[in-house]
């Protein structure tokens, strides 16, 4: 067998010359150089590849080695008989010794073929109680690929031998319990290789559902769901084909574009196995943002009649906002300052994601004047009768309303009453932000931003 294996290896030295044996400027014969005798355990074997030369010729002396010889004058000799390969691929080993009669050079060269162990791809689909493997041979270029692999099915039936490349490989179990299925691969002239395991669940639905639709930009969505059968799937959009994809087990997440608004998605699987092969729909809500003087509207469309379970609104990633209807306008807005809002949602038990929508409102009127209300910088609850509590001060009858923030953007405080103190008794020492709301000299509504820092 290891005869036909160097026969591969000198029509792979006209196909692959970049292989190490198909060197130029060959040195190992040449004039006045005479054959040695080169005796290893073994030349071919699979990575990490042990070579040892077992003995040396009785009539040279000095013996010398080269475990990576790759053409022109030999250099870098080492007497150590023992050499590891680690990475797969068709090294030549030379050995030069001397004659012990006459000094004469010895040279002579051998092939080591060390094979990959590269996992076997499995991709496994499923029907019923029948497992089909399709088997993929994985490797870089220039290594010499399986000619069988042995599968595992997991269930106590004996080892099955495939030769490669293959057909999908189908097995029928008696039951559908959990599997453990491991593919590992062979060569004829080795039998090493490689193994692959995958943990197989029989699908416990009927059909296919779609755990998430992310709308992650403009026109731009992502899909997830658990392919349990591991088949082949389209992307519906509106009942429509969008496009069509090659399936794998387990869970899957892809990415795709679509300029067409308010878009119900749905997921084909290529199975006659389920009762029904199409999931129910997840719609786009065509979720938009307009600055405006009043504030930021918010506006959205119901997708279809199935009924939306915990909408929720979130403004800058943590603060939610509460709606009833579809549309929104946030009036806590302060001049040029930036909020990010967002939609979530569960509809025919999928979650939906909306794009995330940033603004920096430049048409909400700034205050350019005096702020007619006063809010202390500090205040310290020490029990001196200093500044013991935070007051406002100033044209009060102006005031509408007062939001205190600790560092985590969460209210500690609300100010709707403008006589109202902030004994800060039930918060640490910090700094806290505000967001004071008031009616300017033209009786519109203002927010101005702020720091107070509460000493204790």
């Amino acid at each position: 067998m290891k005869g036909i294996l160097h026969t591969i290896l000198i029509l792979l030295c006209f196909f692959i010359p970049l292989l190490a044996l198909c060197q130029g400027n060959d040195q190992c014969i040449g004039p006045n150089i005479g054959t040695g005798a080169l005796f290893t355990k073994e030349t071919v074997g699979c990575v990490p590849f042990t070579v040892i030369v077992e003995k040396t010729d009785g009539n040279s002396k000095d013996h010398q080695y080269i475990f990576n010889y790759t053409g022109g004058l030999p250099a870098n000799t080492v007497t150590e008989k023992i050499f590891t390969y680690t990475k797969p691929g068709a090294y030549k080993l030379m050995q030069i010794s001397f004659r012990k009669d006459n000094g004469q050079e010895l040279r002579i060269c051998a092939v080591i073929t060390v094979l990959d162990t590269a996992k076997i791809k499995i991709n496994p689909k499923i029907c019923n109680n029948t497992v089909s493997l399709s088997l993929s041979d994985i490797r870089k270029n220039g290594t010499i690929p399986y000619d069988y692999c042995y599968i595992n099915w997991g269930d106590g039936s004996i080892l099955e031998k495939v030769n490669l490349p293959a057909n999908p490989v189908p097995h029928t179990y008696a039951n559908k319990t959990d599997k453990k299925i491991t593919v590992k691969g062979g060569y004829i002239v080795e039998d090493c290789g490689g193994s692959n395991s995958i943990n197989l669940k029989f699908p416990t639905i009927n059909e296919p559902k779609i755990q998430e639709l992310n709308k992650t930009g403009a026109n731009k969505f992502s899909i997830s769901f658990n392919n349990e059968t591991g088949d082949d799937y389209t992307i519906l959009a509106n009942g429509q084909v969008l496009l069509s994809q090659k399936g794998k087990l387990g869970q899957t997440k892809f990415s795709f574009d679509n300029p067409n608004s308010n878009t119900c998605y749905s997921i084909q699987l290529q199975n006659s196995c389920f009762t029904n092969t199409i999931s129910k729909e997840v719609c786009d809500i065509n979720f938009q943002l307009t600055p405006t003087a009043e504030g930021n509207e918010l506006t959205w469309l119901k997708p279809a009649t199935e009924s939306i379970k915990d909408f929720i609104l979130t403004k800058n990633n943590s603060t939610p906002i509460s709606v009833s209807s579809s549309s929104y306008t946030d009036k806590e807005i302060v001049c040029k300052e930036e909020n990010c809002y967002q939609i979530r949602f569960t509809s025919n038990g999928s979650s939906f994601i909306s794009e995330r929508l940033c603004v920096k409102n430049n048409v909400v009127p700034c205050e350019t004047g005096d702020n007619p209300i006063h809010v202390p910088t500090a205040f310290s609850p020490n029990g001196d009768g200093i500044n013991d509590k935070l007051f406002l001060f100033g044209d009060l009858e102006r005031f509408i309303s007062l939001k205190i923030y600790n560092r985590r953007g969460h209210v500690v405080k609300s100010i709707n009453f403008p006589f109202e103190a902030w004994s800060g008794d039930d918060q640490p020492a910090g700094l806290y932000e505000y967001l004071l709301k008031f009616k300017n000299i033209n009786n519109k509504e203002v927010i101005l931003q702020g720091t107070i820092m509460l000493i204790k």
